[in-house]
């Protein structure tokens, strides 16, 4: 049976539906309108952004707010969230917001942080969690698996809906933390028509299938979110599965920033919630094809403002959609700082690896790369067995190969590689500053 929340969802999941054909410069414009709003609001009752916000409030006429003022702004980080604590949350929140509620990140880059969020965060969250429903034809009547971090109490492991949809299908929470057979094995079990979970989970899933001959028979769909979506491994899963594989970009404190084009596989920004700028190293805007730092503004978060928040990630901008949507275009999104290999001559680049070669050096079961120093790696490995002197010696040239420098790679073996708090799992990180 339907809410009035549901309701409340559904109408304005309608609307969005008529706002991603707007032109550019109309989203834009109603962009800057409500950016405005947010800074006039955070500058009289949010301590954090009084002093940086209020010269430039002070000097803005009424309605006068354009990108190159927007971009005098200063840039906020993690750091600036975790210490400023309760100076960032607003003292008088505007009526219709609804009552705030907590929302903490897990802490996969070791500093989580929390905010606030509300009523109207969370109405934009779910009509945003429809339009990517809505955009790719899915039966919410199906059954719906998520696989990731099982906090929760027992009966919510097992919902009887995942949208807003009445008639909603069952929806099945997996513990991320199981090992991956573990987790196979329910899936399989479940047998579901939608699969929800984090791109080396799927990649870890599909492999032991290939392994033990096995695959779940009503799959249509697997979505990807919280790590990097690299082109190979949605091949590989695509044609193991049989399935569609669809990327959505989120992150906790945020929402949803971009969801899978339902024609092609470009990204579109949710505009109608979140300003999205992609900036190069000197903090000028990245033209298509250019990679930058992702920052981005709330547009609807007025209990915790967050504006022009560097939430770390990295992403390529593309050219406007062959869909026709007026939605801002992102092509890939790379990963995290922390994901950037760093050259002694200060370069940094985020290391492909999957384009075939190691795996036929010895057969593995995972592995993951270390940045130590600019000039070390740890190379940890889990396989079946010990890498023979000669296999190592080759693994190593094969990395050496691919990063284009003589590191000194040391070779660790394990047996299971720990996950991130989130249940997220890097491949590669570095420890250099």
């Amino acid at each position: 049976m339907a809410t009035k929340a549901d309701a409340e969802t559904l109408a304005m999941a309608l609307q969005l539906s008529q706002t991603e054909w707007w032109a550019p410069e109309r989203l834009r414009g109603q962009q800057l309108r409500q950016t405005e709003a947010l800074l006039r609001h955070a500058a009289t009752t949010v301590r954090f952004h009084r002093t940086r916000l209020s010269e430039i409030i002070g000097a803005l006429p009424p309605g006068g707010l354009t990108m190159d003022v927007f971009r005098t702004l200063p840039i906020m980080t993690r750091t600036d969230i975790q210490d400023a604590g309760d100076a960032l949350i607003s003292r008088a929140l505007p009526a219709g917001h609804g009552k705030p509620f907590p929302v903490r990140t897990s802490g996969s880059t070791g500093r989580p942080i929390e905010v606030l969020g509300t009523d109207i965060t969370s109405l934009y969250a779910g009509a945003f969690t429809m339009r990517g429903h809505l955009w790719h034809g899915r039966d919410l009547s199906a059954k719906n698996v998520d696989i990731r971090t099982a906090n929760l109490p027992a009966k919510m492991m097992r919902r009887a809906r995942w949208s807003a949809m009445p008639g909603t299908g069952r929806s099945i929470r997996i513990d991320i933390a199981l090992s991956i057979d573990e987790i196979f094995e329910q899936l399989m079990t479940e047998d579901p028509t939608y699969l929800q979970t984090y791109p080396n989970t799927l990649l870890g899933l599909v492999e032991h299938s290939l392994e033990v001959g096995r695959k779940p028979r009503s799959l249509r769909e697997v979505r990807a979110f919280g790590e990097a979506l690299e082109p190979d491994v949605r091949q590989i899963i695509s044609q193991a599965w049989n399935v569609s594989v669809v990327e959505n970009y989120s992150a906790t404190e945020i929402g949803t920033i971009a969801h899978q084009c339902p024609e092609s596989t470009n990204l579109h920004v949710q505009s109608e919630g979140v300003l999205v700028e992609i900036l190069d190293e000197t903090g000028n805007p990245c033209e298509p094809s250019q990679t930058g730092r992702v920052v981005l503004t709330v547009l609807h978060n007025f209990a915790t403002p967050l504006i022009r928040y560097e939430i770390g990630d990295y992403a390529t901008v593309g050219a406007p959609c062959v869909c026709g949507r007026g939605l801002p275009v992102l092509t890939r999104v790379m990963g995290r700082e922390r994901n950037l290999l760093v050259y002694p001559d200060g370069r940094k680049r985020f290391p492909i690896i999957r384009n075939g070669g190691f795996e036929d050096i010895a057969p593995f079961r995972q592995w993951q790369v270390i940045q130590r120093t600019v000039e070390n790696l740890e190379l940890r490995l889990v396989m079946p067995r010990p890498l023979t002197d000669d296999e190592e010696n080759r693994v190593r040239a094969f990395f050496l190969r691919e990063f284009g420098h003589p590191f000194n790679i040391a070779i660790e073996y394990f047996d299971h590689l720990p996950r991130a708090a989130n249940g997220k799992f890097e491949e590669f990180r570095s420890e250099v500053s």
